[in-house]
């Protein structure tokens, strides 16, 4: 070959660095691929967290309606509670006084029917006096 002697070894160093000068380009294509991959891959689960946080945002406004709604409701149901202990007693007042007037009418009706009765038994002394006067009358009458 009529090459001198150190080209030839130049010539094969030049050969292999170009080989691995080859092979780095296609490794760094590879990595290139494979980094456009992953930046796809990132910005993909960017989106699905994105998503992800909309949807979670989404029931955390749910709960926290239902969780007012139960605290209304709860309240509600204190104070319709709270009316119907006061319903309550006031029946039970309301009962109270019912049974005290219905005893003082009791009362007051037996000492009516008292009075009646004696007023009869009077009515009837009274019918008999006059009667008796009449016939007194009558007989003062008759004699005269």
């Amino acid at each position: 070959t009529g090459q001198s002697p150190i080209k030839q070894p130049l010539i094969t160093v030049c050969s292999d660095l170009t080989d691995k000068l080859e092979g780095l380009k296609e490794e760094v294509d590879i990595l290139r691929v494979h980094n456009e991959t992953l930046k796809s891959q990132h910005e993909s689960d960017v989106t699905q967290v994105q998503v992800l946080q909309k949807e979670k945002q989404k029931v955390v406004t749910k709960l926290e309606e239902k969780d007012n709604l139960y605290l209304k409701t709860k309240q509600s149901l204190r104070q319709s509670e709270e009316k119907n202990r006061k319903k309550d007693k006031e029946k039970i007042d309301l009962d109270s006084q019912l049974s005290k007037a219905k005893s003082e009418f009791s009362k007051i009706d037996s000492k009516y029917k008292e009075l009646v009765e004696k007023e009869k038994m009077q009515g009837c002394k009274v019918v008999e006096k006059e009667k008796a006067i009449e016939a007194l009358n009558s007989e003062v009458t008759k004699q005269q």
